[in-house]
């Protein structure tokens, strides 16, 4: 279920099977709140990518440089801390898991007002 997209906005992306980055989406001006993983996961980590334009992805890395990695659990969701996202509320947003996935993995992305 959606929730109003003037206050928060869920959104099903897919990472398909021998692969390991979904498809981009657009923020629609929101921040990147939270992550919903399937039951089935294969990998046990996950980053996430950014965009301006939809096709040119950029690693999104903390200012030491570490890249920005979320521990997967399969079947929880894991808070992600918005206002690290400020910047990345007018573009797009993919995942990577740290694998390649057995099969097709459906990945639920929560978005809240900026």
């Amino acid at each position: 279920m959606s929730l109003s997209k003037s206050i928060a906005k869920s959104v099903t992306i897919d990472v398909s099977a021998d692969a390991n980055n979904s498809s981009g989406i657009s923020t629609d001006g929101m921040l990147l709140s939270g992550i919903i993983f399937p039951g089935t996961m294969t990998g046990s980590a996950l980053t996430v990518d950014f965009s301006l334009d939809g096709s040119t992805w950029y690693d999104v890395v903390e200012t030491d440089g570490t890249e920005v990695s979320y521990t997967i659990t399969a079947g929880d969701a894991v808070r992600v801390d918005p206002s690290g996202w400020a910047f990345a509320s007018s573009g797009f947003v993919r995942v990577t898991s740290g694998s390649t996935e057995a099969a097709d993995r459906k990945i639920t992305l929560i978005f809240r007002a900026a």
